[in-house]
C-alpha cells in the first residue's frame, strides 16, 4: 500500500513538476519563517521559567518621587537583613548588584567582563548551579568570587581555578583589588533576566562602596512563600524602613515613607518597561505581533499549497473516477490525499531544518534575538513543531479530500471549474488583503520613524560627548580647552534621558505644586547644547564658582550646605504653562530632588522647550540649575563631528596615563545620540513587517502564477475560438486579467480600514506622531496592483499569443 502510494506520488510529481515545485517552495518558506518565530516566541515565554521558586520570589521596587511613571529596582544596602529580622513572612533574601564591566587580570591576561555582587543566598533562591567549589566557602570569604564556565575556561584553560587570585579594576578608580576564586558556576542562560559572567560576595561591595542606609544600589529579592497580599507587605516594608532610618538618623527626621511595591519574579521580564534598572526586558506586544506574523505566514503557505493541490487534483478526474468505479471507498481516496500531503510536509520540514544554519543569523538579526537551537536542550521545541507540521499536513489532506472529492466525483465538469475558481478567488483575495494592509503598515511605520529622525528636538545632541571627570576635572578641562575642535565645555548632567523622574516642586508664594524634571548644569550648559534662552538671563557664573569652592576641594567632597540659601534656576516653556505663571522671573520655588534636601531656587530665565525624552512622552516641565544635590561630576563637550575619534583618543590617553584601562574608559564615554537604541522596538517591528511583507508577497505571487496557469489552461479552447473570430491579444489579455484587477480592488477596499485602525492604535504610543497621509494607502494599493498584473500578465500573454490551431485541432 505504502509502496503503491509512493509510486503514484513520484509519477504525479514528474507530470506536474513545475506546479509541484511552486507549492513546495511556498510551503517551505512559510515553514522556515514560522519555525524561527516559534523558536523565538517559545524562548521568550520561557524566560526565568527554570527557577523552581519563581512564584515565591519577589523583587522590591520603588516608586520614585511623586511621578509614578518613574520606578527603580534599587534599595538601601541594609534593607534585606532588616526585613528578614523584622518580618516573619520573609524567609530569606538576596541582594544583587549588577555592575559596569571590570577588568580581570591573571597571568598577564586581562578580560573585560560583566560581573555582579550577590549574597551567598543567591544560589539558594535561584537555580544557578555550582559546578565546582563550595557555597560554604563562599559565605566565609568576603572577597570570594564564582566564575562562570566560560570565563574560567578563558582565564585558566584546563587548569583548576579554585584558590587562584584575580586582580580587578573598574572605571571609578585605577586602584586594583584582589579576589579569591571559590568555584565555577554554570553559564547564565539566555532565558534569564539575571545576567552576569562572575558573582562576587556582596561583602566586597559593602566594603568598597559602603553599606549604610544612604547607599541605594542593589536589587533586593525576597523569598516569601505563599504570599497572599503583596500590597500589605509592601506597606510593612515601607514602615520598617521609615522607622529604621529615623532611629539611625542622629537627630534628623525622615518625613516621608518610601513607596515600595513587590513584583513577583516570574512577572518581571514582561512587566518592567517603566523600571529604570531592569536591563533585560521583554515586550508582550512584540511577541503578539511576531506570533500573529508566524500564524499568518503559515496560513498563507498552507492556503497556497491547498490552491495548487486542488488545481492539480482537478486534472485527476479520470483517476479518481476510475478508482471509484473499481470499488475504491472514500476512505481509500482520503488516505491517499492525506499520505501525499504528509509526504509533502515532511519534505518541507527537511528543507526547513537543512536551511537553519544558513538562515539563522539573518533571521535572528531581523527579529532581534540571539537564541541558538540546541538538539539536546531544545528537543521539546523540535518535537512540538514537528507534531504541528504533521497536524497541518493531516488537515490539508482532509481539506483537499472535502473539496476535491465532492467536486470531482459528485459534480459535473463545469461545476468543478466554477467551484475551483470561486474557492481560489476567496483565498487569493484574503492574501491580497493582508499584503495591502501590511504594506500600508510598513509605509506608516517608516513615515513615523523618519519623523522621529528628522524632528527638531530643540538642542544639539549629535555632537555632544559626556566625560566623567572623577578627581581630574581641572586637568581634563585644561586638556579640552587646548583642542581647537572643542567648541564649548559645560559641567552638568546628561540632557537626553530614555526615561524620567519628575520630582515635586512647590511655588512658594503662589501655593502651587508641579512635578518637574531637574537637570543640573552650569552657565555654559545652554551654549554647549545650543538651547535658546527666551526670557530673562542665564545662570550667574560667579555664584556657580562660589558653589565650587563651597562643595569641593579639587575632588568630590561634600560639605554641609545652607538649605535656606537661594540658587538660580531656569525653567522651560512647559513649566511656565503648567504652573500658569504670567511673570515667571523672580518666582521662588522649592524642590525635593534629593530625599531630605529641600532646595530653594529663584527663576531667573525661561528657555525654549526641548524634547529631551523619547517621543513617546510629551515635553515635561524642566528646572535647570546648579547644586540641587551636589556638584555634577560630568563634562558635556561640544565638538566638531569630524574630530570625534581624535577627541575620544585624547581622553583615553589621558586616563590611561592615570592608571585606568582604555577598554573600561571607552565604555564610560557616552557617544553620539543614536535613535536606533532609543526606538529599538519600532525599528524591530518595521524590520519584521518588511520581512513578513516580502514573504506574503512572494507566496501570493506563487499562488497567482499557479492560478493563472490553471485558468489559462482551462480556457485554451475559448481563447482559440476568440482568436479565430478576430479577437486581439490585448482583448484576450484584458479578459483574462480583469478578474485579478477586481480582486485587488476589493482587497484594497477591505484592507484600508483594517490597516488604518491598526496603525492608529500603534501611533497612540507616541506623544508626537506623523499624520496618516492618503498617499500611503494609494501607494500600497497601486504597488500590489502592478505586481499582480505583471505576474499574471506573463502567463496570460503566453496564452494569448498561442497558435489557435494547436488548441482547436481536435475539435
Amino acid at each position: 500500500m505504502i509502496f503503491k502510494i509512493l509510486k503514484e506520488y513520484i509519477r504525479r510529481i514528474s507530470r506536474n513538476y513545475k506546479i509541484y515545485a511552486i507549492s513546495i517552495l511556498g510551503m517551505s518558506i512559510a515553514i522556515i519563517a514560522s519555525f524561527h518565530i516559534y523558536h523565538f516566541v517559545y524562548k521568550e515565554l520561557s524566560v526565568d521559567g527554570f527557577h523552581t521558586k519563581k512564584k515565591d520570589i519577589y523583587r522590591v521596587n520603588c516608586k520614585w518621587g511623586n511621578n509614578s511613571n518613574f520606578r527603580v529596582a534599587i534599595t538601601p544596602n541594609p534593607l534585606g537583613p532588616l526585613l528578614k529580622e523584622k518580618l516573619p513572612e520573609v524567609k530569606d533574601y538576596t541582594r544583587f548588584q549588577h555592575n559596569s564591566p571590570i577588568e580581570f587580570h591573571f597571568n598577564r591576561t586581562s578580560e573585560l567582563r560583566q560581573f555582579a555582587h550577590a549574597d551567598p543566598s543567591f544560589f539558594e533562591l535561584f537555580n544557578f548551579s555550582i559546578i565546582e567549589g563550595s557555597l560554604k566557602k563562599f559565605k566565609e570569604t568576603p572577597n570570594g568570587i564564582f566564575l562562570t564556565q566560560k570565563i574560567a575556561k578563558e582565564l585558566f584553560k584546563d587548569e583548576n581555578p579554585i584558590g587562584e587570585v584575580l586582580t580587578i579594576s573598574d572605571y571609578k578608580s585605577p586602584n586594583k583589588r584582589t579576589l579569591e576564586v571559590i568555584g565555577v558556576i554554570e553559564n547564565f542562560s539566555k532565558t534569564s533576566t539575571i545576567q552576569a559572567e562572575a558573582i562576587i560576595n556582596f561583602q566586597d561591595y559593602e566594603k568598597n562602596v559602603g553599606g549604610g542606609w544612604s547607599s541605594w544600589s542593589p536589587s533586593l529579592y525576597l523569598h516569601i512563600p505563599l504570599l497572599t497580599d503583596a500590597k500589605q507587605l509592601a506597606t510593612k516594608i515601607s514602615n520598617e524602613l521609615f522607622d529604621e532610618r529615623n532611629r539611625v538618623a542622629n537627630g534628623y527626621t525622615v518625613k516621608e515613607k518610601t513607596p515600595f511595591y513587590l513584583q513577583r519574579f516570574d512577572k518581571i521580564y514582561f512587566n518592567s518597561n517603566n523600571i529604570k534598572d531592569q536591563e533585560e526586558k521583554g515586550s508582550l506586544q512584540f511577541i503578539k505581533v511576531v506570533s500573529l506574523i508566524g500564524i499568518l505566514v503559515l496560513l498563507f503557505g498552507a492556503l497556497n499549497y491547498v490552491i495548487m493541490n486542488i488545481g492539480l487534483n482537478s486534472s485527476r478526474i479520470k483517476e479518481f473516477t476510475t478508482k471509484r468505479y473499481l470499488g475504491a471507498s472514500k476512505k481509500t481516496i482520503l488516505m491517499q490525499l492525506i499520505s501525499e500531503s504528509i509526504l509533502n510536509v515532511l519534505i518541507v520540514l527537511v528543507i526547513a531544518f537543512a536551511s537553519y544554519p544558513l538562515l539563522n543569523t539573518y533571521i535572528s538579526e531581523l527579529i532581534g534575538f540571539d537564541y541558538l537551537l540546541s538538539l539536546t536542550s531544545d528537543v521539546f521545541i523540535l518535537f512540538t513543531f514537528f507534531c504541528l507540521v504533521l497536524a497541518i499536513g493531516l488537515v490539508i489532506g482532509f481539506i483537499e479530500f472535502l473539496i476535491s472529492y465532492s467536486t470531482i466525483i459528485l459534480s459535473i465538469n463545469t461545476n468543478l471549474k466554477n467551484a475551483f475558481n470561486l474557492s481560489n478567488k476567496y483565498i487569493i483575495g484574503f492574501q491580497l488583503v493582508l499584503s495591502i494592509a501590511t504594506i500600508i503598515s510598513i509605509l506608516a511605520i517608516k513615515k513615523q520613524v523618519d519623523y522621529i529622525e528628522s524632528k527638531d528636538i530643540g538642542f544639539d545632541i549629535h555632537n555632544i560627548i559626556s566625560i566623567p571627570t572623577m578627581k581630574y576635572s581641572d586637568e581634563i578641562k585644561g586638556l579640552l580647552q587646548s583642542k581647537s575642535f572643542v567648541n564649548s565645555i559645560a559641567r552638568g548632567q546628561n540632557l537626553f534621558r530614555t526615561d524620567f523622574r519628575a520630582s515635586n516642586t512647590k511655588l512658594v508664594e503662589l501655593d502651587k505644586e508641579i512635578d518637574a524634571i531637574v537637570i543640573q548644569g552650569d552657565n555654559n550648559y545652554l551654549k554647549t547644547h545650543k538651547i535658546e534662552l527666551l526670557q530673562g538671563k542665564n545662570l550667574n557664573p560667579l555664584i556657580l564658582s562660589n558653589n565650587v569652592k563651597e562643595h569641593f576641594d579639587g575632588e568630590r567632597k561634600m560639605k554641609l550646605r545652607n538649605n535656606n540659601s537661594l540658587i538660580e534656576v531656569l525653567v522651560n516653556e512647559t513649566f511656565v504653562k503648567k504652573a500658569n505663571l504670567k511673570n515667571p522671573i523672580g518666582t521662588v520655588l522649592t524642590n525635593d530632588y534629593a530625599t531630605g534636601s529641600l532646595r530653594k531656587g529663584v527663576i531667573v530665565g525661561v528657555f525654549k522647550d526641548v524634547y529631551n525624552l523619547p517621543l513617546y512622552y510629551p515635553v515635561q516641565p524642566i528646572i535647570f540649575g546648579f547644586d540641587f544635590t551636589g556638584y555634577p561630576n560630568i563634562f558635556q563637550v561640544s565638538y566638531n563631528p569630524e574630530y570625534k575619534n581624535q577627541l575620544q583618543n585624547d581622553i583615553l590617553t589621558f586616563f590611561k596615563s592615570k592608571g585606568f584601562d582604555d577598554k573600561v574608559l571607552l565604555r564610560r564615554l557616552i557617544g553620539s545620540y543614536n535613535h536606533k537604541d532609543i526606538y529599538k522596538k519600532e525599528l524591530q517591528l518595521k524590520r519584521s513587517l518588511e520581512a513578513f511583507t516580502m514573504i506574503v508577497l512572494f507566496i501570493s505571487l506563487l499562488g497567482m502564477i499557479a492560478i493563472s496557469l490553471f485558468i489559462t489552461e482551462s480556457k485554451i479552447k475559448e481563447i482559440g475560438i476568440r482568436k479565430v473570430n478576430g479577437a486581439t491579444i490585448n482583448e484576450i489579455m484584458l479578459m483574462l486579467n480583469k478578474d485579478f484587477i477586481k480582486w485587488v480592488v476589493i482587497a484594497f477596499v477591505i484592507a484600508c480600514p483594517i490597516a488604518y485602525y491598526a496603525i492608529s492604535k500603534w501611533l497612540e504610543n507616541f506623544a508626537y506622531k506623523t499624520a496618516l497621509s492618503w498617499w500611503v494607502f494609494v501607494l500600497a494599493g497601486v504597488f500590489i496592483l502592478v505586481i499582480a498584473l505583471l505576474t499574471v500578465s506573463l502567463q496570460t500573454y503566453r496564452a494569448a499569443t498561442r497558435n489557435p490551431v494547436e488548441s482547436l485541432r481536435d475539435e
